[in-house]
């Protein structure tokens, strides 16, 4: 019995200790003080077994509790929270909070891929060493977009044949993530085929597939046609929806239909205008070869403090 008394003490003690800081630590000390000085009378008992529960419990808990803190602090230590991602929360206030609708994992991460530029990875892929050019390829192989793919084409041609398996293997995997991402949507949107949620990442799905370079010109007319089909459905579900209009304009002009791909880039910037549909509507003007209305898009764009660098270059002002 006395045992038992000192074996539910300590593991009080134990509790508070996990608190935290504060006078927690100092009513778990006192916990700990009384459990030891119950377990000193137990272990005097005649009972085998409530000297076997002293020292299992009473006695080693603390031991291990201390291995186990220390365990924390040198994790914490060898993982701290900084590098490129140390400012990165500051530029997450427009994803998705408690008060937001929910947005799909693959959105999110679209988001995080678009704020990392490819750059300092292919200098990564072209160095010298074997070694680095394969931790190049496991970056790229996470990302999985147009300009990773070709980057992973170019590790390909590595003369370090680990770098090449690795490469390949990365390439199959992107491949493998992306058509998995199909299949998943596909499988949500027979689940409520009405929802414009589950079309429009039906289509950014597809539209992904297409992006990522990995397919021949006429499967990446398919899936541009597929993906087509997901955003007229979203937009039909949701016309005040910017976003759908956007991604639609976006596969028209890969479709090479210009004049109804800027009719829908116009309308998705009066709706909510972005960088996004500004870099579109210009590459669209660009294509057209409308060099007055480039520039005046541009300029109007940067004087709503919409600043990006090939806006910059076409309002014809310094970077």
């Amino acid at each position: 019995m006395i045992g038992a008394v000192a074996a539910l003490a300590e593991l009080l003690a134990l509790a508070l200790a996990l608190l935290g800081a504060g006078w927690w630590w100092l009513v778990a000390l006192l916990a700990h003080v009384t459990a030891a000085w119950t377990a000193g009378r137990a272990l005097a008992g005649p009972r085998r077994d409530e000297r076997l529960l002293v020292v299992a419990l009473v006695l080693a808990l603390p031991g291990l509790g201390l291995v186990g803190l220390a365990a924390i602090r040198v994790w914490q230590r060898r993982a701290p929270p900084t590098g490129i991602y140390a400012g990165a929360h500051s530029e997450m206030a427009g994803l998705p909070g408690p008060g937001q609708a929910p947005e799909p994992v693959d959105r999110v991460f679209e988001w995080l891929q678009a704020q990392v530029s490819v750059q300092p990875v292919a200098d990564l892929i072209r160095a010298a060493d074997p070694r680095t050019q394969r931790w190049g390829v496991g970056l790229l192989a996470k990302r999985g977009d147009g300009p990773a793919v070709e980057l992973l084409r170019e590790a390909l041609q590595s003369p370090d044949r680990d770098t090449q398996i690795a490469a390949s293997g990365a390439l199959q995997r992107v491949e493998e993530r992306l058509a998995h991402r199909i299949t998943q949507a596909q499988e949500q949107r027979r689940l409520d085929p009405e929802s414009p949620e589950r079309a429009m990442a039906m289509g950014d799905a597809c539209l992904a597939y297409q992006e990522s370079g990995l397919l021949d010109a006429a499967m990446g007319r398919y899936w541009l046609g597929e993906a087509e089909s997901a955003y007229r459905a979203a937009r039909a579900g949701r016309p005040e929806w910017a976003a759908p209009t956007r991604a639609l304009a976006r596969v028209l002009l890969a479709l090479d239909r210009i004049d109804e791909a800027e009719g829908l880039a116009v309308q998705a910037r009066a709706a909510a205008p972005s960088t996004e549909v500004d870099l579109l509507l210009s590459e669209i003007l660009f294509r057209q070869r409308r060099w007055p209305e480039l520039q005046a898009l541009s300029r109007d764009a940067l004087a709503a403090g919409r600043a990006d660098e090939l806006l910059r270059w076409w309002a014809g002002e310094p970077a």
